[in-house]
């Protein structure tokens, strides 16, 4: 078993490296050595735990017993064990009359560097110490707790400082587009799936984007994880140990949140206010200082605080999950998010990304009751069940339309059917169930479905003058893709509503007359008649 680690107010380093402290292993049999540690151990043994002084020993043969000196006298020391693949650090402590200077840290990075080649440093320590800041300074994450041996049952926190080798669960670089991280409300939707509301965090996982997105933690996780407690602490522990540990450049970082709490300042003079204005802040200051280009939160107030400074000044984005996807999307579909003209006008139509949000907002149809919120939750269902968003702009590239279509079954189903107040907005309106109408064939798909319930007006006028018929909430048409005798077409269309559970339209007969013909190619476009009125 191992001994319980560190002392309580143990600090780390905040300052560069003072003159005079010297690290070297205890040598063998130097008594001197030996009791120096167990002296400055021995005044620390309300949270170090009791260890024999042949343990002492022995480690010191081994060369496992490394000693910090300031000016010649033993001021601290870390004891340690080589096993299997791992450093197992046993006890980590500093005399309180020098803590600050950094020895802390310097005794952990010298055995780091002397044994990069093992996977990293394991240390058990008592959450009851208070010592997690302690250890996430020093590049420490949690990966797991059980209760102690001790009547009291105390929680036992098992901390590792990662090396950086690769394991069997590692994941490859290449191919990852984006490493991203999080805050706690994001890990506690991942550890809790019956929390409410997780599912825009879940998608973050989802099999269709673990090849483009990687999520790592950071020490700014990890203190907010160590705030926690009980059940809920445990679960969060457990979900982030499947992530990768980045550290942040503790010199950039110091820098970084100066840059960020003066910017800050300007909107809210006193900032930061709380604890959690502090977790907020570290969140972004480490992901910055780490490199990554990411930050994933559903805070909306941290996300109007930092969003603009953040994007600016260190080219770092701080989005909402359902954004994330789009996201992805685009930067791996570029070429599909560039404007094209639509049916040679002077009109383009393209994806809509993240850059048209604003624009979007603009769609919610209001008049008909729906509220901005339930609109904004439409599309990020939408972006979350990753279905394209097609927008059409007009000549001075404001978005004049947009819609969304995918193919379920038999049918193209339409959850957003949308044109903005124009002169033209009827013109759009049927042009966009053109659009559709071209969709479903190139998708071999019998029936279009208008699924939107707040669509605009113009566009449901549209639809039921292009041969749509209401069936509860919902629009139908069908859209058959046949050049054939009217008995054949017929049947095609029997079939597409059998699919799709729709009323089996009338029969059709050979030598329709030239105007009835027409109006079923029209209301059943691409369908063509062969054996009507109509020259062929």
């Amino acid at each position: 078993m191992l001994s319980i680690v560190d002392t309580a107010s143990m600090s780390v380093d905040r300052t560069p490296r003072s003159p005079g402290i010297t690290l070297a292993q205890a040598r063998e049999g130097s008594e001197s050595d030996i009791n120096a540690a167990v002296e400055i151990g021995n005044r620390a043994s309300s949270t170090l735990g009791f260890l024999p002084i042949a343990e002492y020993r022995a480690a010191a043969a081994r060369g496992n017993l490394l000693l910090a000196r300031l000016d010649g006298e033993v001021v601290g020391y870390a004891l340690y064990a080589l096993a299997r693949s791992r450093v197992r650090l046993t006890h980590l402590c500093v005399d309180r009359k020098v803590r600050g200077l950094g020895i802390a840290r310097r005794l952990v990075e010298q055995i780091s560097g002397s044994h990069s080649d093992y996977l990293g440093i394991q240390v058990r320590c008592r959450h009851d110490y208070d010592l997690g800041e302690m250890w996430i300074k020093l590049g420490f994450s949690q990966m797991s707790e059980k209760p102690g041996r001790s009547k009291a049952g105390h929680m036992l926190v098992n901390w590792w400082r990662d090396h950086g080798h690769p394991t069997l669960f590692t994941r490859p670089s290449e191919g990852v587009l984006v490493r991203a991280a999080v805050d706690l409300n994001i890990l506690r939707d991942l550890a809790d799936p019956d929390r409410p509301d997780t599912r825009d965090a879940r998608a973050l996982v989802d099999d269709q984007i673990t090849d483009r997105l990687e999520l790592v933690r950071t020490g700014a996780l990890d203190a907010e994880i160590n705030s926690i407690k009980g059940v809920l602490r445990a679960r969060c522990t457990a979900q982030a140990q499947r992530m990768t540990h980045v550290r942040a450049d503790s010199v950039r970082g110091r820098e970084v949140r100066s840059q960020l709490v003066a910017a800050t300042r300007a909107k809210a003079a006193d900032y930061p206010r709380s604890p959690q204005d502090e977790f907020d802040l570290r969140h972004v200051t480490d992901a910055i200082a780490a490199d990554l280009n990411l930050f994933i939160t559903r805070d909306e107030d941290l996300a109007r605080l930092f969003r603009d400074v953040a994007e600016q000044q260190f080219a770092l984005r701080i989005m909402h999950p359902s954004d994330v996807v789009i996201h992805l999307d685009e930067l791996v579909r570029a070429e599909a998010y560039r404007p094209a003209a639509l049916l040679d006008t002077a009109f383009g139509r393209q994806l809509l990304g993240l850059s048209h949000d604003v624009g979007l907002q603009g769609l919610a149809n209001t008049r008909n009751g729906e509220r901005p919120r339930d609109f904004r939750r439409l599309l990020r269902d939408l972006a979350l069940a990753h279905r394209e968003r097609t927008g059409l702009f007009g000549p001075d590239n404001t978005l004049v339309a947009a819609f969304s279509a995918y193919g379920e079954g038999a049918e193209l189903v339409v959850p957003l059917a949308r044109v903005a107040d124009h002169p033209l907005s009827d013109t759009l309106a049927r042009q966009l169930l053109f659009l559709l109408r071209q969709q479903a064939r190139e998708m071999k798909l019998g029936v279009i479905r208008l699924a939107d319930g707040h669509a605009s007006e113009p566009v449901r006028l549209a639809a039921l003058n292009d041969g749509f018929r209401m069936l509860g909430d919902n629009l139908y048409s069908y859209a058959l893709d046949a050049c054939d005798t009217a008995e054949r077409v017929s049947h095609r269309a029997v079939l597409a509503a059998r699919a799709v559970g729709l009323p089996e339209p009338p029969q059709l007969r050979s030598g329709m007359p030239a105007a009835a013909a027409a109006e079923v190619e029209r209301t059943w476009w691409p369908a063509k008649i062969v054996d009507s009125e109509i020259p062929t």
